[in-house]
């Protein structure tokens, strides 16, 4: 809580996501599963289920009709077919998510002890939502070509939201997680134009909604968001994962808006976990402690799960140097 508020923390608070290929590598190095019992636990989050769990190959469709496909191997699944096929909502019914069994669920989950941070993450609902419904090079093409239909898109989306996030707020939780990747490598996959025009509105209303109820609003877009930073500390974010620093410099974030958002992350995956020597990981978690943990706003993560192209001694440098930095 002190550090998503900006205030000045003990130690810098962390989340240590791993691939569980890399688990299992790290269980035989330490020799027992006893190493990860130092880990602590920070946050309790539970998503809203918009699949059931995916085959690891083949063919399987999610609840708003999407049909996905899972390959073998480490890697995403991908979309092979998407129900709207032409730039309409004529036919088409959204599912109901958050049934009265899941949501049961749900306050069972919060029902222990409030010993730590807890969140409901909100993921593929929203744009990732709006391409997995129409395809992403037909959603890009609906910004220009058929922007009424996407406009009426992303209302039906956001009223969604809404929804969730009014019966959300009825349980014992301290955050909504809302999970989109609006980054590429190099600024937005809509560009700011479109992102402003068609997302930004009705993300203030979702986050603005959650701010209402007394939540925390974290955000997770993956890549390069510096063109919109300004944009979602004026609409409401209070904590942006995933702060990959292969697209966004987190030290220069820490300068420019380090004192009006939170970030978590900024251990990249993409090339200081795969390609760095284990003492250069360590240097620079220690950087990134001091740096962007001066006066809170920071938990620090890797960006992504700690993947299987990560050595396994870089991967024992990572854990253990967040974990020294804690004192854990």
């Amino acid at each position: 809580m002190a550090a998503v508020e900006h205030r000045e923390t003990d130690y810098v608070p962390y989340v240590i996501p791993i691939d569980p290929e890399v688990v299992e590598r790290l269980n035989r190095h330490y020799g027992s599963e006893d190493w990860r019992a130092r880990i602590c636990s920070f946050v309790h989050s539970v998503g809203v289920r918009w699949r059931d769990d995916p085959p690891p190959v083949g063919r399987w469709e999610d609840l708003f009709g999407v049909l996905w496909e899972s390959a073998p191997g480490p890697g995403a699944w991908h979309s092979v077919d998407v129900p709207l096929k032409q730039p309409t909502l004529e036919g088409y019914e959204f599912p109901e998510l958050l049934p009265d069994d899941e949501f049961v669920a749900m306050q069972e989950a919060f029902s222990g002890p409030r010993d730590r941070y807890r969140m409901v993450s909100l993921g593929m609902l929203f744009f990732e939502r709006a391409w997995a419904l129409r395809g992403m090079e037909s959603i890009l093409m609906d910004f220009h070509l058929h922007s009424e239909f996407a406009h009426d898109l992303f209302d039906h989306l956001a009223q969604m939201h809404l929804d969730l996030i009014d019966r959300l707020a009825s349980l014992p939780i301290d955050a909504i997680r809302f999970g989109d990747d609006f980054g590429g490598q190099r600024g937005l996959i809509m560009g700011t134009p479109a992102w402003r025009e068609f997302l930004k509105p009705r993300l203030a209303t979702m986050y603005g909604r959650a701010r209402e109820h007394g939540l925390h609003v974290w955000i997770h877009s993956c890549g390069d968001n510096s063109p919109i930073m300004e944009d979602l500390i004026e609409i409401g974010v209070d904590v942006f994962n995933p702060f990959q620093p292969e697209a966004q410099d987190p030290y220069e974030a820490k300068s420019q808006w380090g004192d009006r958002i939170a970030f978590e992350g900024g251990i990249g995956t993409q090339e200081l976990l795969p390609r760095a020597t284990p003492d250069e990981i360590r240097n620079e978690i220690r950087r990134l402690c001091a740096a962007v943990g001066r006066g809170g706003g920071f938990i620090i993560s890797p960006t992504k799960p700690i993947m299987p192209d990560v050595p396994v001694d870089n991967a024992v440098a990572c854990v253990e140097e967040i974990l020294a930095q804690a004192g854990h």
